[in-house]
């Protein structure tokens, strides 16, 4: 079996844009190699699925391709051939949804439609995986995050700390190449304080661990345990 190193566009680009100073010519993160253990652990995919697509980011197994309308992210099976998935129209944290898993799967219109403003949505996840597209949807996303940036505003103490973590990232990224497989950005609100509820996020295919926090200040609540990623902080 071939091992496999998969670029993430999402994740990469994230190690290499900083709100505050330009980083120049970061590698980009790589994904944990589909390992024959790690392909040997692949769940069974259920019968009767209409199309098997390859997990996104840093999946390695098969997955049953969502279908129109049924909610998605980075973390979910990929939408099906002509689908993207997308936040829904008006969705005030795009990025939030896309990490949680409560984008949606809807009709891909790109080709046809005027560009009207800055789109949110995961580049080649409806397709097959294809490595020549690679830097393509690299260039696409970098874009998109760049737009994303010029709008974002320090409202708070939390879009300080995330402005600070994409310059970490970026950094570690540069010494630790490969080996940099989890990272953490902080959740924000849209007064700019931290969401009560932190997770950091993984290139290794596994979900990363969430806490509770102070919504003041972003410091773990003393005394409270990891939750689990489904779950809600009290």
């Amino acid at each position: 079996c071939v091992c496999v190193c998969v670029c993430v566009p999402l994740c990469s680009l994230l190690a290499s844009v900083s709100l505050g100073s330009p980083v120049v010519g970061p590698e980009p993160i790589r994904c944990a190699p589909c390992t024959p253990d790690r392909l040997s652990q692949c769940p069974v995919v259920a019968p009767g699925c209409e199309e098997l697509l390859r997990e996104p980011g840093c999946g390695c197994c098969l997955a049953c391709a969502l279908k129109s309308g049924e909610l998605c992210g980075i973390y979910t099976s990929p939408c099906g051939s002509g689908f993207k998935c997308t936040p829904r129209p008006g969705d005030p944290r795009p990025l939030h949804s896309l990490t949680r898993g409560q984008a949606v799967c809807t009709m891909d219109n790109t080709a046809t439609s005027s560009d009207t403003g800055p789109s949110h949505q995961l580049p080649g996840y409806s397709k097959p995986y294809d490595p020549r597209a690679s830097a393509d949807a690299q260039e696409s996303m970098k874009a998109k995050l760049n737009s994303i940036r010029r709008k974002l505003v320090e409202q708070g103490p939390c879009h300080v700390d995330l402005q600070r973590a994409l310059e970490t990232i970026a950094i570690s990224q540069q010494k630790l190449g490969d080996k940099m497989n989890r990272f953490y950005l902080p959740n924000c609100d849209k007064q700019g304080l931290f969401k009560t509820k932190q997770c950091e996020s993984s290139l290794d295919g596994q979900r990363g661990r969430c806490w509770c926090v102070s919504s003041g200040n972003g410091k773990k609540i003393l005394g409270s345990s990891d939750v689990p990623e489904d779950e809600e902080c009290p």
